[in-house]
């Protein structure tokens, strides 16, 4: 099974023509140590560990300290495809399309594949091509530096924190949403739901894309989000979506929804009456100081969160408590 790993230095051979060991005596920590050996000397002279232990590394085998720091490694990394590049003929824009697209996809896979969950890595993707404080080599350092080290550590929620941090010190800017404006909607009141379980399904221009999302029975709930890091947590979320969108929990048989100070606001659609409730109005239209509380969610509602993602609320089998 392909890890994040093998994905990252198969590529960076493929595309970069950059071997698995000098892009490992790039990434790996002088300093970092494994059973009393130096993890990046030892990658250096046995062909056999670099394979077995670096290459192929599953998901969680190093933390952040076995590498350098990603934002350099990255940036030198970088430099070498794209000298390669332009030998060849071509440039930052084959850069920028190849780990927008099949790079990404491949790295995203790889995540799915090890339990991990992949919306995360392209909703990180989607938000930093879409930031319009950033030139367009700045977008694509930030979207090949999130590459390079989920590929390293296989998980997406440490990488995006990785990105977002350095994007604060450097653009003074972090991971945002995209701001879309919301259609006119009709105040109302949601009806109570029974004590059952339920579960969100995403509807995408009309048609239903499974799976269906149980929500947690859990005090906490379920976020969705489009970096939303919980086991439980819904992130098959559009650009406009914020990282932290909405929440939804069970108290005591009923089942209600919350906005998080979401860009782009949280209506419910009634299924019942097909009425709309305001959950929490998009940023740019809430009144100063005022907090907008939870409103109650049942079978056969319809939630849209911003301008571009709607779930539609269904019963599910499950165990009552």
């Amino acid at each position: 099974m392909e890890t994040p790993s093998h994905i990252l230095y198969a590529d960076l051979k493929a595309f970069g023509h950059i071997s698995n060991r000098d892009a490992a005596m790039i990434l790996l920590s002088p300093t970092a140590s494994a059973n009393g050996m130096p993890i990046r000397g030892r990658a250096g002279t046995d062909r056999t560990f670099l394979s077995r232990d670096i290459v192929h590394a599953r998901p969680g085998r190093y933390g952040t300290e076995a590498f350098n720091s990603f934002p350099r490694s990255a940036q030198q990394l970088e430099n070498l495809i794209l000298s390669h590049l332009r030998e060849a003929g071509s440039g930052p824009a084959q850069f920028d399309r190849h780990y927008r697209g099949q790079a990404a996809d491949s790295m995203r896979n790889a995540i799915a594949r090890f339990g991990q969950d992949g919306n995360l890595y392209q909703n990180a993707l989607d938000r930093i091509w879409a930031a319009k404080q950033l030139g367009d080599g700045e977008k694509s350092h930030l979207g090949f530096m999130l590459f390079v080290a989920t590929g390293c550590l296989g998980d997406p929620r440490v990488s995006i924190g990785i990105v977002d941090a350095y994007s604060r010190a450097c653009y003074a800017d972090g991971l945002h949403t995209m701001e879309t404006r919301i259609g006119s909607e009709r105040p109302s009141s949601a009806a109570a739901e029974d004590d059952v379980c339920l579960g969100i399904l995403r509807i995408d221009n009309g048609e239903a894309r499974l799976p269906v999302y149980p929500l947690s029975l859990e005090p906490e709930g379920t976020i969705i989000g489009a970096l939303a890091p919980g086991a439980q947590d819904v992130t098959a979320v559009g650009s406009d979506v914020s990282a932290r969108h909405a929440r939804i929990w069970r108290s005591h048989g009923t089942w209600w929804l919350q906005g998080l100070h979401s860009t782009n606001g949280t209506t419910l659609v009634s299924g019942d009456t097909r009425e709309v409730t305001v959950v929490e109005p998009p940023q740019s239209q809430r009144e100063p100081g005022r907090e907008y509380g939870p409103v109650r969610i049942s079978n056969s509602d319809v939630l849209r969160l911003g301008a571009s993602t709607e779930f539609l609320v269904m019963r599910i089998a499950g165990e009552k408590s």
